[in-house]
């Protein structure tokens, strides 16, 4: 059901916000806040819309938030950016080896534990080396991004440029229900043409937790498309040659990996297969789904329909979070993934320098969250299941905060 609109928001102009930024303390919020234009259509969390609403022109431009951050930061260093490739693979020959002296003794049962967290974190790691390729910033060499990023994404079974194509019009309409490509709350007109399972899985479950990552290299997200599958070059998510070949290039790599696993397979057994590859490859899916479902699912958090958006103002609608201990070994890809959302060419080295020059300018639109992962996790998906689905022709939608059952 469609709320009414909001009589009123908290909207600060660009000037304000930049002299907040110049003076380091907040401007005064007491001041009334102007009427929100009768005709928007608001859904979800009404007071959070009305706090969180900002009209385009009352956003920092790009190059406003580009200006503060150093320059050194958007220069990324092959040297540098192979030795995180180095460190992971020395890390997952150190765990394999580890493995290879454990296995068929008394210590296996307690080394696998250890073996699969760890391996399936570096798998995950690698995944995001791979993403510094497609976005361009681990190396300048367009030659270097595709060699490295075939090689780290073909080993995690990624087909490298099918991903790369589809997260990149993920940051190219981040924040708009209309255009973005995943997580994104659909339209009932949308969400009412899913058949069968899928529309189960969307509504019920976490995204089938460690298998969601395949399935949806394989089918896509959503109802817009008849064929979403990263795995053909005949795909819709393809729209000219020059991406079609690159598809093809990258799913050939797909299937040398997969007859590499295939071979090993029928040389070693399925059961070595899926204790040594197969867990720590779930495991991997599992870090995949809850860190990107966690960047772009929060309460009080916006979707703006592609009259209302804009490339800044959707892009400060992803959340950064800390994972701890294990920020470093993800290379810090959550505690600055919104800096890094608005300027993808930042070498993730770089992105914590980045993210404390921006922060200041964006004020209290960048949004951080410093709750428990689990507890982000818990609150993120309840908030999901309950408003997965928004109105058609809905203008601005807020996520609300989860409401407990009356039994609870």
């Amino acid at each position: 059901m469609a709320p009414p609109a909001i009589a009123a928001l908290d909207s600060y102009s660009r000037e304000e916000l930049l002299a907040e930024a110049a003076v380091g303390t907040p401007l005064d919020r007491t001041k009334a806040a102007p009427s929100l234009p009768a005709h928007l259509k608001v859904a979800g969390d009404l007071d959070v819309a009305a706090k969180r609403y900002r009209t385009n022109d009352s956003v920092p431009t790009l190059a406003e938030l580009k200006r503060a951050i150093p320059a050194h930061c958007f220069k990324p260093s092959t040297l540098r950016s192979l030795s995180y490739v180095a460190r992971d693979f020395v890390a997952l020959a150190a765990l394999y080896a580890g493995a290879y002296a454990t296995h068929g003794t008394k210590w296996s049962s307690l080394y696998l534990p250890f073996f699969w967290f760890f391996a399936g974190l570096f798998f995950w790691a690698l995944f995001v080396l791979a993403h510094d390729c497609g976005h361009g910033s681990f190396s300048r060499s367009k030659t270097v991004n595709s060699i490295v990023g075939h090689t780290l994404n073909s080993f995690i079974l990624v087909p490298y440029h099918s991903w790369r194509i589809t997260h990149r019009d993920h940051h190219k309409n981040t924040g708009n229900y209309e255009r973005d490509e995943i997580f994104y709350p659909m339209p009932e007109s949308e969400y009412a043409g899913i058949k069968g399972v899928a529309k189960w899985v969307y509504s019920n479950t976490f995204f089938l937790a460690c298998f969601g990552y395949p399935i949806y290299l394989l089918r896509g997200y959503g109802n817009r498309k008849q064929n979403a599958s990263h795995l053909s070059p005949a795909s819709e998510l393809f729209v000219n040659d020059v991406e079609r070949s690159q598809v093809t290039l990258s799913v050939a790599c797909w299937w040398v990996m997969a007859s590499a696993l295939a071979f090993a397979t029928f040389r070693y057994g399925a059961g070595i297969v899926a204790v040594y590859y197969g867990v720590p490859y779930l495991i991997y899916c599992t870090w995949l789904l809850v860190v990107t479902f966690l960047h772009h699912t929060e309460p009080g958090t916006m979707w703006y329909n592609s009259e209302n958006w804009n490339y800044v103002k959707g892009n400060l609608q992803s959340v950064d979070r800390v994972y701890g201990w294990l920020e470093n070994l993800h290379h810090d890809i959550g505690s600055s993934h919104t800096t890094h959302h608005l300027f993808s060419a930042i070498p993730h080295y770089h992105l914590r320098e980045a993210a404390a020059a921006v922060k200041p300018l964006a004020g209290e639109m960048y949004n951080v969250s410093d709750k428990p992962v689990w507890t982000a996790l818990w609150e993120a998906f309840a908030a999901w299941s309950q408003s997965h689905v928004i109105p058609d022709g809905t203008d601005v939608f807020a996520i609300p905060a989860p409401t407990r059952s009356k039994a609870e």
